[in-house]
């Protein structure tokens, strides 16, 4: 008889994470919502969402470098198997995905209730996607293959910089250590999907979360002192 393997513990059942990533999805409604009409752009709340996704797996897989003290350029390409690893378990084939990575959460939360699984059956084309568009696309956009009238109208290395404290309040409220930054995102990702599912071609939706949240763990994200240091070119000239 073969030795008994416990199935993992799924990292997205604390009721203390799910509060937070809702509280980080309700947070990037009010990002890209319209302040007159009231009214949000599908495709830019998931964008949000995607883009912190991104960039929190990116943290994890660099870790323990900061963001705030490691030479990178921001907008710059990334890689190494650690950020796979937060992706996907470093898995191009669905099957292979473990449950607690980031694809895997989104397949939990959303296959079969939402969405069917075919529709993350794509990941080897967008390793690929984001491998071979590196320094190709506009700075601070990943490479996306979405049809033009369904791509962001926002810049996603920007969101998730603006957000970026959103995420830490969220890792303070669910209690999870710096290694797992990437499950109340990914959470608040999949609740987004769910809440946009009468808005949108769902498998669109899912397309467009994939590549941004792929895209953006791939690329180097800003930081304040980078920031900071673009707001003062651009600031007012001396006279």
């Amino acid at each position: 008889m073969p030795p008994f393997i416990p199935k993992p513990v799924y990292v997205g059942a604390s009721p203390l994470v799910r509060q937070a990533a809702e509280r980080l999805a309700k947070t990037a409604i009010v990002r890209v919502q319209d302040s007159e009409t009231g009214r949000v752009r599908v495709e830019d709340f998931l964008t949000v969402l995607a883009a912190v996704a991104g960039e929190a797996a990116l943290t994890v897989g660099i870790a323990p470098t900061d963001i705030e003290t490691a030479e990178l350029i921001p907008g710059s390409a990334v890689f190494g198997p650690q950020i796979n690893d937060v992706l996907t378990g470093d898995a191009s084939d669905i099957k292979d995905v473990r449950v607690n990575c980031l694809v895997g959460i989104l397949i939990k939360e959303l296959v079969p209730s939402v969405v069917p699984l075919s529709y993350f059956d794509q990941l080897e084309r967008i390793y690929k996607l984001v491998a071979s568009s590196a320094g190709g696309a506009a700075w601070g956009h990943p490479a996306l293959t979405v049809a033009d009238d369904h791509r962001p109208s926002i810049l996603p290395i920007q969101v998730a910089f603006e957000m970026r404290g959103v995420v830490d309040q969220a890792m303070t409220m669910a209690e999870l250590p710096p290694e797992l930054r990437y499950v109340p995102c990914a959470l608040a990702l999949a609740s987004g999907i769910r809440q946009v599912a009468a808005a949108i071609d769902l498998s669109v939706a899912v397309t467009l979360a994939l590549e941004v949240t792929f895209g953006m763990a791939k690329m180097a994200p800003m930081s304040k002192a980078a920031f900071e240091k673009i707001a003062a070119d651009q600031g007012p000239k001396p006279n």
